[in-house]
């Protein structure tokens, strides 16, 4: 990864989330609310919406970074089943089912099934909460990652999910929110054991906000290496390119463990495979997803069953098994003139899915002497060894014993599927390096399908609760692509909703 993407700071917002004033702090610095939600992103924008139309009337947000939005402003859509969208669109989907494969893809792992069924079963209500709020979503061939998959991700009608954030960010305001924003939480107040408020540092100066419940959701926390390592051992910023936003640094980790919140011993990480250089254009990740390619790693040997690029994040597993979790797609000149007639085979836009592009040999061309070190066009094998740094022997090896593959219409190493056999044999040749690529952190904050922050003993802090990535219990070791594609943020929202209600119940009965 460069050195300009590890040091990138937060992203400038996209139009969506309106940038509004801190509210004025007490002069005496304190305050008495009646929920306090610490992070204003995914998960914090929903639960201080859901508070207040839960009954709240005076619930706080406090959020560390300049403005409200989060990472959520990035996504282009979210996860949902059995919303009016989808059955508008004649699109079937089943909760039961969905949650009962879900489970089974995850190997009942890590999962807590009811809080995985909670998510699962408000995820359409949530679709149809939104759209309410003017914002409309579409179900099509580009809102999926593959065949196998159902058409579950709802994507944002003109823009993304930074017009949702901030539509219902404009919502809680109108309802009475009020935000502080460059506002760092140092701690959790407990009084007898339970919620009494927190203790927060503006400019300086020490805000003390007094409320029987608390809503921690300060994201995950991608950029602290050593953080994710202890959770991850797996991890290598080095190994890893990807995006990330450097004001997210798991704070919320510390303030429920100083409470008395219970964190897993371990984390899911949100990867995927076929990412291009950090320095080169997207249109490479399309060309390496191709299931005609022959991948090799470092050393040029053949690891996988290329159709895997049609799983994302499932495929990183047999990336992370190779020096430098990286990889090298190679085909020849009539595999490229197939995909210029054909277009691509997994593409998520329709332009350029079984679509002729017969431009596509410049374009890649053209990449090529701009981003050298991602894609290179030669004329021999051997060359394309030397641009690797492996074995030109080892390398020509295993193209021959390829090709012999596909001349007899069998895989014996990996069993690819004989359609998708084409031989690597006209020059000039194409490789294009790829790698894995880190999205985000899930966990390690245990919680209940109410959202309540469990301590040791599985028994949940009164008045402490949590929504977002930081919670754990609904991913295992992989990211359910599969069956929930879009669940980050989908699981971000809905529990911050749950958490949210949640929150307001308490504090009317306390």
């Amino acid at each position: 990864m460069s050195d300009e993407i590890k040091k990138m700071e937060p992203p400038k917002m996209p139009a969506g989330v309106p940038k509004v004033d801190s509210a004025e702090i007490p002069s005496d610095g304190k305050l008495e609310a009646d929920v306090i939600i610490i992070g204003g992103g995914g998960a914090g924008i929903p639960a201080a919406l859901s508070a207040l139309e839960q009954g709240a009337k005076r619930v706080v947000m406090i959020e560390k970074r300049e403005r409200a939005g989060g990472n959520a402003i990035m996504a282009r859509g979210i996860f949902g089943c059995e919303s009016d969208v989808l059955r508008n669109a004649f699109v079937y989907t089943d909760k039961d089912e969905i949650f009962t494969n879900a489970m089974r893809w995850h190997h009942y792992d890590r999962v807590n099934g009811k809080l995985l069924r909670a998510y699962i079963n408000q995820s359409g209500d949530t679709i149809d909460w939104i759209r309410k709020r003017g914002i409309e979503f579409h179900i099509d061939t580009t809102t999926r990652m593959n065949y196998h998959q159902d058409p579950t991700w709802h994507c944002v009608v003109g823009g993304n999910m930074a017009k949702v954030m901030g539509a219902l960010f404009r919502d809680a305001l109108d309802k009475g929110l009020k935000p502080y924003f460059d506002t760092h939480v140092e701690e959790i107040i407990l009084e007898n054991g339970k919620v009494a408020g927190v203790r927060a540092q503006h400019d300086g100066k020490e805000l003390v906000v007094k409320a029987p419940a608390v809503v921690v959701a300060t994201g995950g926390f991608l950029p602290v290496e050593e953080k994710v390592k202890k959770y991850y051992p797996a991890y290598s910023s080095e190994s890893f390119g990807g995006f990330m936003v450097k004001s997210n640094t798991g704070d919320g980790i510390e303030l429920i463990e100083n409470a008395g919140g219970a964190t897993e011993s371990y984390i899911t990480l949100i990867r995927e495979a076929c990412a291009a250089s950090d320095d080169a254009p997207r249109l490479l990740s399309e060309f390496v997803r191709e299931p005609y390619h022959m991948w090799v790693n470092k050393k040029g040997n053949r690891f996988v069953e290329e159709t895997a690029g049609s799983e994302l994040q499932i495929a990183t597993n047999a990336l992370m098994m190779q020096p430098g979790v990286k990889a090298f797609a190679i085909f020849d000149e009539d595999t490229m003139d197939y995909m210029c007639a054909h277009g691509f085979e997994l593409s998520k836009a329709d332009d350029t899915r079984g679509v002729p592009m017969p431009d596509l040999k410049d374009k890649l061309k053209d990449i090529a002497q701009k981003a050298p070190q991602a894609a290179i066009i030669a004329e021999s094998i051997a060359e394309i060894a030397d641009w690797i740094g492996c074995s030109k022997e080892a390398l020509e090896e295993e193209v021959q014993s390829y090709n012999r593959f596909c001349a007899q219409g069998y895989d014996e190493d990996f069993n690819k599927q004989r359609r998708y056999l084409k031989p690597v044999e006209k020059g000039p040749f194409y490789c294009i390096m790829h790698q894995g690529i880190a999205v985000d952190t899930v966990g390690p904050v245990r919680i209940d399908h109410k959202g309540r922050v469990l301590n040791e003993e599985y028994d949940p802090i009164p008045g402490l609760f949590a929504g977002g990535v930081i919670c754990s219990g609904w991913q295992s070791n992989d990211y359910c692509g599969q069956y929930l594609f879009g669940s980050a943020l989908s699981f971000s929202i809905n529990i911050g909703r749950i958490s949210g209600r949640g929150a307001a119940d308490y504090a009317a009965n306390n």
